[in-house]
């Protein structure tokens, strides 16, 4: 009797399973008849306004560079084109993008020559889509036949998958089959898991056809927005001519693997430079009787591992007892993080201690580093004009020179009185041939903080670019003074 009732009970169970899932499916079904079959082969064309925010080479953490353009949309099933122009500065630049099932063709902005895309530009493209639409996106969804997932509610029916290694969330709501959110929730080399929501309201009709005249995007888990609005409604035609014609010898470009170059220079009994070539970047380590001290890491948790490792070389017995960085930009301040996990105190001035943590805290499961595997706290130093570090025989001065730099506002240099050297990250731009030019804001800005600081300077050492872009990064404090003179 027993085992009677339990049959019956999987039994019932299975059944209510399955109508539920039926039931979830039929809500994508239905939203794919709203949102994409009522076009059949024509197109969806619309006119719209963006309001983009990036975070850029910026003068603090967080600071948004904001852009405006316009433009025109063309889109059904598989296809999508977009053509638009942005203003910047009171200079227009357009840009073209041109998407099927088997080519992407892309027109940057200001460039003449089509963009050489890669496999994975390719699949991501579908996310830049969906700032515009989700039609793409739900003819995805339906064609793969993308079952419902256990995080639906009464709300929602929550559709999940993987697309090029970002998980991607598509919510339809259940009292009207219509798409109301998309997230996607990808790794970024800097911030870690970073999520983007799209909003997708304010929704009309033509032929049957549901779309969203408003699209509000959050990107870096909210930290920057965007917003997209369709600009009067909406038409569907027929046939679209093409944007960009397709190059006779069009391919997909291969992936670019990232090959770690690295050479290590001893430029003093105390100081060394590795330089990453792969990077453009060169890295200080700094040795101290005890203990070692870097400056810089550039991009991302990989380099710093490399940089520790190249570091234990030089003094296989001495831990990092200090990691500082000449500002927050990426290439000075991305690969921090596995010198947390080493125990290293971070040096910062006290407006970037928030930003420090906010980078050490975040979550890195997609792409896990030795942090994310092996958390550790985040111990942080404050300097505030200047700060000693010294064993009793060698001295390191770091200096805040902060706005003085004319690039950003929690600029840091490194003099080292015995060797009379100045180590900074990007300020100096002297040419290896030809007559040297006037001082530019950022060179004037250094020279004019050594002044008031009263170093003795013989020779600038610059972190960024080692490569040769016709320019010095070993630099004749005299190369400086003379471009102060130039009018």
């Amino acid at each position: 009797m027993k085992q009677k009732f339990s049959l019956i009970t999987i039994g019932l169970i299975t059944f209510l399973t399955i109508q539920v899932n039926a039931q979830s499916n039929s809500i994508l079904k239905n939203c794919w008849d709203r949102q994409v079959k009522p076009l059949g082969n024509s197109y969806i064309t619309f006119s719209f306004s963006e309001k983009r925010n990036e975070l850029e080479h910026s003068f603090r953490p967080w600071q948004e560079t904001n852009y405006k353009s316009n433009g025109i949309v063309w889109s059904n099933a598989n296809n999508f084109m977009k053509s638009d122009t942005l203003t910047v500065r009171n200079q227009k630049y357009n840009s073209k993008i041109q998407l099927d099932k088997s080519t992407l063709l892309f027109l940057n902005y200001g460039d003449e020559e089509i963009f050489a895309v890669t496999k994975s530009m390719y699949q991501n493209q579908i996310f830049n889509t969906i700032r515009y639409s989700p039609i793409n996106l739900i003819n995805y969804f339906f064609q793969h036949k993308i079952p419902t997932d256990k995080e639906s509610n009464s709300g929602f029916a929550v559709y999940k998958t993987t697309i090029n290694e970002a998980l991607v969330r598509l919510y339809i709501k259940k009292s009207d089959n219509i798409v109301h959110r998309v997230t996607v929730l990808s790794y970024d080399e800097l911030f870690g898991d970073v999520l983007s929501t799209f909003h997708y309201s304010d929704y009309s009709t033509i032929k049957n056809l549901y779309y969203p005249k408003t699209i509000q995007i959050e990107k870096i888990n909210g930290k920057v927005k965007d917003e997209v609005k369709i600009v009067n409604e909406a038409s569907i035609i027929k046939e679209v001519q093409g944007l960009l014609e397709k190059p006779i010898d069009y391919k997909l470009k291969e992936e670019t693997e990232i090959i770690p170059d690295i050479t290590v220079e001893k430029y003093s009994e105390n100081i060394h430079f590795i330089k990453l070539k792969h990077t453009d970047d060169r890295v200080m380590v700094v040795e101290f009787t005890d203990f070692l001290v870097v400056a810089e890491a550039p991009l991302n948790s990989r380099n710093g591992e490399l940089i520790i490792t190249e570091a234990e070389k030089i003094s296989p017995n001495k831990p990092i007892k200090y990691f500082v960085f000449g500002h927050y930009h990426p290439h000075y301040l991305g690969g921090m993080r596995p010198f947390i996990h080493k125990g290293a105190r971070i040096i910062c001035p006290k407006a970037n201690q928030d930003y420090v943590a906010y980078l050490a805290n975040a979550p890195h499961t997609l792409s896990p580093d030795s942090l994310q595997i092996e958390p550790k706290p985040v111990l942080t130093e404050e300097i505030k004009d200047s700060l000693s570090i010294t064993d009793g025989k060698f001295e390191m001065k770091i200096y805040f020179i902060g706005e003085k730099s004319e690039h950003t506002n929690d600029y840091l240099i490194y003099y080292f009185p015995t060797e009379k050297l100045l180590f900074q990250d990007d300020l100096v731009w002297i040419p290896k041939k030809g007559e040297i030019k006037k001082a530019s804001g950022r060179q004037a800005g250094l020279y004019k903080a050594i002044m008031d600081l009263g170093l003795n300077v013989e020779t600038i050492i610059q972190s960024w670019p080692v490569k040769d872009y016709g320019v010095k990064t070993v630099i004749p404090f005299s190369d400086l003074e003379k471009s102060m003179t130039i009018k």
